[in-house]
């Protein structure tokens, strides 16, 4: 051991605290590269704090992990941050830990023990520098792998890669399966979208603003899973031995979220268009829906979700009569008439489900006769109320919007019978 630190004087991780804010507060505003991504100083702050303990460590003559560094390493590659960014934090991080030390030292006559001193500093911070610079590369090329990757599914997906075969190959896709694409929206039912950084580090992305790498389905033996994020949304490749086992994928993919899924097909040649049905069957979701919704299953509000314009212009025409009533009226009016029909016409179950007497859906389903022309006795006009109030639930907007549980606070005596509705 030298004189340094045969006196103790190098020891310095009682000023950890100090130094850690000293070089964090460096790097941050040195570099507004850093607020520009995800590394603002929540993240950075903690990453400097646990390599200048390391370097501490180190100087104090005991053994270091070197973790630190190869975590830096990878968080500043996955975030797309330059290897000289990089290595300037270390220069920073040993110059305040030379000049603490130094002042410590201030009184040393000894030339050669400060001269000794320095060499350990930037000794530990050349060990420290060299693995974290290696760590970045590492990660830098995996990335690149798993970019390149993402962007042949986003071509397939697309419909810009012409080579399928090659492109199949690349993405590990067993051959002769069933595809589906699923799309999983990114809104208040799904908090957020689920796993958009699983199966990849957190960055493969910079681009992940538009898209991250693929991973992996958890059973590969059965089903394999390649995805990628796009505009907020994930888009999913789902390949599996049969449609059972895809729809088995499906629900995973939608347990908690807004997710829509295409037909099953065979061709990757067919994903363009599978992408644009899974993107309609998620629109066919009400907002705030969760769930799976498969193209087919709903063919009426898939329908409308295909053209918003005309949906629109469809409860406007139809339910235009209500916009003067009091939103909770509204919603009382619109509740009902789809309680009558899920209830198949019928005024005793539809009471039921509402928690109202009957002759109160008779009541209501008169007013929205009044209201709108449309009796739902007459099949025609109940087809339009109908299409019309899906329409209504997928476009909340169109007429304003209110939750339905605001309907527990306005319940109007409308327990006397009028004419209208009869059945049931």
């Amino acid at each position: 051991m030298s004189d340094i630190a045969a006196t103790g004087r190098h020891d310095l991780r009682d000023a950890l605290d100090l130094l850690s804010e000293q070089v964090a507060d460096g790097i941050l505003h040195a570099e507004p590269v850093y607020s520009e991504t995800r590394l603002p100083a929540a993240v950075v702050q903690p990453l400097v704090r646990a390599n200048v303990a390391e370097i501490l460590t180190a100087l104090a003559g005991e053994t270091s992990s070197l973790a630190p560094a190869r975590e830096t390493g990878r968080v500043t590659a996955a975030e797309g941050i330059q290897l000289d960014l990089l290595q300037d934090a270390y220069r920073l991080a040993g110059l305040r830990i030379w000049e603490e030390l130094a002042r410590r030292l201030r009184h040393q006559s000894d030339t050669g023990a400060l001269l000794r001193a320095s060499s350990r500093v930037w000794s530990a911070i050349d060990r420290s520098s060299n693995v974290a610079v290696r760590s970045h590369l590492e990660a830098a090329a995996g990335f690149g792998e798993s970019m390149a990757r993402t962007e042949l599914l986003r071509g397939i997906l697309t419909g810009a890669v012409q080579d399928l075969e090659t492109a199949r190959r690349a993405l590990g896709l067993p051959a002769d399966v069933m595809l589906v694409v699923a799309v999983t929206a990114q809104g208040p039912a799904s908090g957020g979208v689920p796993g958009s950084m699983a199966g990849s580090t957190a960055g493969a992305a910079r681009g992940a603003r538009s898209g991250t790498s693929p991973a992996a389905a958890s059973d590969p033996d059965r089903v394999t899973t390649r995805w990628l994020i796009h505009e907020g949304d994930r888009l999913t490749l789902v390949a599996a031995p049969t449609s059972p086992d895809a729809q088995e994928a499906l629900a995973g993919l939608a347990a908690g979220t807004r997710t829509g899924a295409s037909r099953p097909f065979t061709s990757l040649a067919d994903a363009p268009a599978a992408l644009a049905q899974a993107r309609t069957a998620v629109r066919s979701l009400s907002p705030g829906q969760a769930g799976l919704s498969c193209f087919g299953d709903r063919p009426l509000d898939a329908l409308l979700a295909a053209d918003d314009e005309r949906a629109g212009e469809l409860a406007l025409a139809v339910l235009g009569g209500l916009r003067e009533r009091d939103p909770r009226d509204e919603e009382l009016l619109l509740a009902t008439v789809e309680a009558w029909f899920e209830h198949g016409g019928s005024g005793t179950r539809a009471a039921a489900a509402l928690h109202c007497h009957r002759n109160t859906v008779l009541n209501r389903l008169a007013r929205v006769a009044d209201l709108t022309g449309r009796d739902v006795n007459d099949p025609r006009a109940a087809a339009e109320l109908y299409a019309a109030v899906r329409a209504r639930r997928l476009q909340p907007t169109v007429l304003g919007t209110i939750h339905p549980a605001a309907i527990l606070t306005a319940l109007p005596a409308e327990n006397q019978h009028r004419p209208g509705p009869s059945q049931g």
